[in-house]
């Protein structure tokens, strides 16, 4: 298993698993997660200012250097469905290669985009980086039940007089060849929304 791969392992061993009401949730594989984030990424949790929101969503800014520009919002979820009454040839928080393939609970839903999203800004961030616009980072909590902890999010970024120039969030989904009249081969669906304003707010 390469190192990319190792880490996002190790996101996974996390079972954070989100109940409908927000009070039922298992606080210690969040708290757990956190750990291991704060491990794996500590010029991310060193150099940007960390707020947290819902019982366990996790909202970073990185400023930037020119206060007047829009903001850019890169979001994730930490939370996973659960694995009760699904059959899975092993311990589904125990990720393992599989015919090349990493396999576990959240890999793609969604803790590969939180790995991606990290790994991109700790790597900018070490390599003395500056952005010119506020970059946040929004690692929700429950988008698997609710969505509660995004809508916090999105309601303090407007209280601060946060104004999204791009928000980039999980896409559509992987399809298999033959699905999409016309495509060969697997295809990745990306869904994009204009809103009237022209805003993403």
């Amino acid at each position: 298993m390469d190192a990319l791969a190792a880490r996002l392992a190790r996101l996974v061993a996390h079972p954070t698993v989100a109940a409908p009401d927000p009070a039922a949730t298992e606080p210690t594989p969040f708290e757990a997660l956190h750990r291991t984030l704060a491990e794996l990424y500590p010029l991310l949790h060193e150099r940007c200012e960390l707020t947290r929101v819902g019982p366990h969503g996790l909202l970073f800014r990185w400023p930037g250097s020119d206060p007047d520009a829009d903001a850019l919002v890169l979001m994730a979820h930490q939370d996973v469905v659960p694995v009760t009454g699904q059959d899975w040839s092993g311990d589904p928080f125990e990720a393992r290669v599989v015919d090349g393939k990493l396999i576990g609970r959240g890999v793609l839903d969604d803790k590969g985009m939180l790995l991606v999203v990290a790994e991109a800004v700790e790597a900018l961030l070490a390599a003395g980086f500056a952005p010119r616009r506020d970059v946040w980072l929004l690692f929700g909590d429950n988008e698997e039940v609710a969505g509660t902890t995004a809508q916090e999010a999105a309601e303090l970024l407007r209280g601060r007089g946060v104004r999204p120039w791009l928000v980039l969030d999980e896409g559509g989904a992987v399809v298999d060849a033959g699905v999409l009249p016309g495509v060969g081969r697997s295809a990745a669906m990306v869904a994009v929304a204009d809103p009237p304003s022209g805003r993403s707010n």
